[in-house]
């Protein structure tokens, strides 16, 4: 543009220099010719040529004055459209939203951060997210996500300072390019500072809302020298962080590739998957220990790939949460089972497993209130499961939609009781009506102490808060006698029985039809 703009002011002064060129070429020719021509003595002549000489000076002046007035407006205008380039040029390389550099922003900058690298140092090209943005944005709106990415980027430049740069590459994805360090040891204490200064909670008005995120991190020159295959990398690594737990970092190895490469196979198998309805549900029974009888069943999701074999639920659930089809997966696994357990005497119920991820979401009421409607299932005979961690993230939200849930007639149970977060609070302040004491202390619990004090903690919580308890991992008659004896009414583990299919469900029920469930480790139990 500003090319053009000066190409445009000389082709415009270069016609007036050459008409005050030709009047001064004039005036000379009509001043001193005729006084080579002519003897000097025609008065006549020497009056046409006064005048003629005058009319040229006159055009010559004003045309002068006209050329030097254009070219002053040519030179503001020159200087207005580079001011304009300039802003546009500044635009085009930084995110409205935030104010931080974009991603083209990022790959100039890195050319010349990376030459004031020294052969003994490295600068930390790291990758960052919010975890659990998009439910945010949804319960919130964009209003309130917009100012929380505003103050998430504020923290980050604030603690990045000016030795580094932080760059926003679109939607809750951020880049840091760090300052020089010397040691590794230098760069992690750089990302728990990072951590530190995120978790610490974002206040807006009366609503306050802590979130969390992982932060991966690829070394230039280590681990590459093109800012594209570092940023892919630190990517990488953040993949891995979020897949370690909330809020930590990792560094990038040459393992992952291939690991990142598995997940991609097995996400894009996983989504034919869910498309074909080849996921289903398989049902373990909840063992009434007073009765000796099935109680009701859990439903689980397995899925066997014909090139990856049957891949385990703690594998392909997180992958379903990442890439955002967890709500569709659970849609047709709950349908799957609902229409399962239509089947059953009506004194059995169903549980079912929500993911943290479906807890932030206000349609979820509606959705499973749609699909109880549509199998037919009674709302009073279906259990749906919640972790502690469901309820950390977006307590408020929660409660919501656990209270919707509630009023529809829906049982909610704390899945895990004891390994996550635990809280009192949350037996208190949510809709709790059963809690599942977690495996890791019912499968030590006659050989740990703590863990037997555990298990008997929650059980003498459950009846004064009359809740029901049931035991998960139970594998041993032994185990079976002691929670029994403890006032445990509901088991479930391998003891009893594996997660099985509905048919063969329903050919444990017709077995316990004249009597109670036979389970293998028959001689210590009663």
């Amino acid at each position: 543009m500003i090319n053009r703009v000066a190409a445009g002011s000389l082709m415009m002064a270069r016609p007036l220099a050459a008409l005050f060129a030709a009047a001064i070429v004039s005036f000379a020719a009509l001043k001193f010719i005729p006084h080579l021509l002519e003897d000097g003595h025609d008065e006549n002549n020497h009056l046409f040529y006064d005048a003629a000489t005058g009319i040229f000076m006159v055009f010559a002046l004003v045309g002068t004055t006209y050329g030097i007035w254009a070219t002053r407006r040519l030179r503001k205008e020159l200087s207005a459209r580079s001011s304009q380039h300039s802003e546009a040029l500044a635009l085009a390389q930084h995110d409205a939203l935030t104010g931080l550099p974009n991603r083209r922003r990022l790959l100039e900058a890195f050319a010349v951060l990376s030459r004031e690298v020294k052969d003994d140092c490295f600068r930390a090209i790291m990758m960052l997210d919010l975890d659990g943005f998009k439910p945010i944005n949804d319960v919130y709106g964009h209003a309130f996500g917009d100012n929380l990415l505003r103050s998430f980027a504020g923290r980050l430049a604030e603690t990045v300072g000016n030795d580094g740069i932080v760059a926003r590459l679109g939607g809750d994805e951020f880049a840091i390019i760090s300052p020089v360090f010397k040691d590794k040891s230098e760069a992690s204490g750089f990302a728990r500072r990072l951590l530190t200064r995120i978790s610490e909670r974002f206040e807006f008005g009366e609503r306050q809302i802590s979130i969390g995120t992982g932060i991966g991190i690829a070394l230039y020159p280590h681990d590459g020298h093109a800012i594209t295959e570092l940023l892919r990398r630190a990517d990488i690594a953040l993949y891995r962080a979020k897949s370690s737990g909330r809020s930590t970092y990792r560094f990038f190895e040459v393992d992952m590739d291939a690991s990142i490469l598995h997940r991609t196979l097995l996400e894009q198998r996983l989504r034919r998957a869910i498309e074909n309805e080849e996921v289903k549900v398989h049902y373990q029974p909840i063992l009434d220990m007073d009765t000796g009888r099935i109680a009701g069943f859990e439903g689980l999701a397995r899925w066997s790939d014909s090139d990856f074999g049957d891949v385990p639920p703690m594998q392909f659930i997180p992958i379903a949460e990442d890439c955002g089809i967890i709500s569709e997966l659970t849609r047709h696994l709950l349908a799957q089972a609902c229409s399962a357990a239509r089947s059953w005497p009506d004194e059995l119920y169903l549980s079912f497993n929500l993911s943290p991820v479906q807890l932030q979401d206000p349609a979820l009421p509606t959705q499973i209130q749609t699909i109880l409607d549509t199998a037919g299932y009674p709302a009073d005979r279906l259990v749906l499961e919640i972790t502690e961690t469901s309820l950390v993230k977006n307590p408020e939200s929660a409660k919501r939609i656990l209270n919707e849930l509630t009023k529809a007639g829906i049982t909610i149970a704390l899945d895990d009781f004891g390994a996550g977060h635990s809280s009192l609070s949350y037996l208190r302040d949510f809709p709790i009506k059963k809690v599942k004491i977690d495996k890791s202390f019912t499968e030590r619990m006659l050989t740990d102490k703590q863990c037997a004090a555990i298990v008997e903690a929650v059980l003498v919580l459950s009846r004064g808060l009359d809740i029901d308890a049931v035991a998960e991992g139970v594998e041993q008659g032994e185990v079976h006698d002691a929670l029994s004896s403890s006032g445990c009414h509901y088991g479930q583990g391998f003891l009893y029985a594996k997660a099985v299919s509905a048919e063969a469900a329903a050919e444990l029920l017709n077995d316990q039809a004249d009597g109670s469930l036979s389970f293998s480790d028959t001689s210590n139990v009663a």
